[in-house]
């Protein structure tokens, strides 16, 4: 009986500490990361908070309220990442974009969402900016940003969601002096500004 008792404590510990893991506040793959001298932003007062359920790719994912299994699809807002093979032909450095944001949010992460004007796009997909925090530093970033300077998306207005639009066209200049990511492919040279 006693050994049973042990057993069940073990086995009740260990699922509370994988829930813990489970329920992170902040980014885990995102511990030592240099954020491409992104600076932080200050969490908008509208933002709601999230879980990542999924990414689909490097401009879209499936997010869920922390506490609800029921997730909805979402479209990050002013970006557009290279297409991965499935939905489109794939374009150059498409597996590359999707990859990193499944590695910067992997499933359970915590995000902030902040709704612009819009809040659907054609596809049903709910259309948001969002927010990650930095584990070592608890400072939050906007991920639009974050992709668009590490080369891993492009800066795209979709009007009349432009709240951070300039902030992404600088960052889309970082990205393009630098030769990051998909600015490194022949594919996209006729997109950068003279």
């Amino acid at each position: 009986m006693r050994s049973s008792l042990s057993a069940l404590l073990a086995a009740l510990i260990a699922f509370s500490l994988v829930l813990s893991a489970c329920a992170s506040e902040s980014t885990p793959a995102a511990e030592g990361f240099d954020w491409f001298d992104t600076q932080p932003w200050e969490l908008p007062g509208d933002a709601v908070k999230m879980r990542v359920d999924k990414v689909h790719d490097g401009d879209s994912l499936n997010l869920t309220e922390p506490d609800d299994d029921w997730y909805e699809q979402y479209r990050l807002i002013g970006i557009q990442a290279p297409e991965i093979q499935g939905y489109r032909d794939e374009e150059c450095y498409g597996p590359e974009s999707a990859k990193f944001l499944k590695e910067l949010l992997p499933v359970g992460t915590i995000v902030w969402v902040q709704q612009d004007i819009s809040d659907k796009d054609p596809n049903g997909r709910y259309l948001r900016h969002v927010f990650v925090q930095d584990e070592d530093t608890g400072d939050y970033f906007l991920l639009s940003e974050v992709m668009v300077r590490g080369g891993y998306a492009r800066a795209r207005s979709y009007k009349p969601d432009d709240l951070y639009d300039d902030v992404l066209k600088e960052g889309q200049d970082y990205a393009t002096e630098n030769h990051s990511g998909m600015w490194t492919c022949d594919e996209w040279e006729h997109l950068i500004d003279d």
